[in-house]
């Protein structure tokens, strides 16, 4: 399973994603359109201020997912296809209980219904979005992958330079 992961060092605060994932979730699908239309498009990823830098934060749908595990009526459910932690509207109590339980702070209750990260079907409209690639979808193996290869490098840099 992939899900998006984001890069502090590349996160430049544009909130490009923000704007992109909200889009991507109206009714009309189209910025203009929507606020034309009077719809206030709903975010799904949030970009939070860190000291000097900006943080991207968004659903890591977990595999022992804590907001699945809280839920009374099971209104959220692993989508078979993308493997993401998706909420079923119809099932939703509005109780909170997800939104307490999230450990990453980005299930929010709007209308009385959960609203979260859905992965777009497998293609993130934040990731499509972001302009210096701080957001990508990775499977966790090919993030850890990446972290080995960067430290290698880093391990040898200093031995050189010893």
């Amino acid at each position: 399973m992939k899900v998006v992961i984001g890069n502090p060092r590349y996160c430049l605060a544009c909130h490009s994603c923000e704007l992109a994932c909200a889009v991507a979730h109206s009714q009309k699908r189209e910025l203009l359109a929507a606020v034309i239309s009077g719809e206030t498009p709903v975010k799904r990823i949030f970009v939070e201020p860190a000291g000097k830098r900006a943080v991207p934060l968004t659903c890591r749908h977990c595999l022992n997912a804590p907001c699945m595990e809280a839920c009374p009526v099971e209104a959220l459910e692993r989508d078979p296809h993308t493997g993401a932690v998706v909420p079923i509207p119809e099932e939703c109590i509005g109780c909170h209980a997800c939104v307490e339980a999230c450990p990453f702070g980005v299930i929010q209750i709007v209308s009385d219904q959960v609203v979260k990260c859905d992965l777009c079907q497998g293609n993130p409209a934040c990731v499509a979005a972001c302009p210096t690639g701080a957001l990508r979808l990775m499977a966790p193996e090919e993030l850890s992958a990446e972290r080995r290869h960067l430290m290698a490098r880093a391990i040898l840099l200093a031995e050189e330079e010893a």
